[in-house]
């Protein structure tokens, strides 16, 4: 039997072995994570908050009672719940709105590029860069200054 350190190494002497033999010819992968486009619609409806009360329940051996009490707990609570679930709610549109102007802007400036980008090229002037594969890496912003 060999210790970890002995099979890490054979394990690394192997693969070099088998990419000069010409093993191994797949480009590496890119750990990128690829986001669907969402409908705003969508967005919308999953950051309204409706809890459900039918869902209160116990699958325990006693759960009749432990049920019972919970929906208790759930009514007696229920103006409490109800307005935390209304600001999470009001809390959570706000920012599907924002995302959703922000994705408004991006396209409008991508747009703008295209055209840009179409009108150089035309002129003979010397064209715009092609737009990034990935995000524009920016720093981040400022901290508000205190307000004491």
């Amino acid at each position: 039997m060999t210790s970890p350190e002995r099979a890490v190494a054979q394990a690394t002497q192997a693969a070099a072995e088998a990419r000069a033999a010409g093993a191994y010819r797949e480009p590496p992968h890119r750990f990128e994570i690829e986001v669907p486009s969402i409908w705003d619609h969508r967005l919308y409806d999953w950051a309204l908050i409706s809890p459900d009360d039918a869902e209160v329940y116990s699958t325990r051996r006693w759960g009749a009672p432990i049920t019972w009490i919970k929906r208790g707990l759930l009514r007696a609570l229920r103006q409490y719940h109800g307005q935390i679930t209304a600001q999470q709610s009001r809390f959570n549109t706000h920012v599907a709105a924002h995302l959703m102007s922000i994705d408004e802007r991006v396209q409008a400036l991508e747009r703008m590029a295209g055209r840009l980008r179409a009108e150089q090229a035309a002129s003979g002037g010397e064209p715009l860069p092609p737009p990034a594969d990935s995000p524009a890496k920016t720093s981040p912003p400022a901290d508000p200054p205190d307000p004491r």
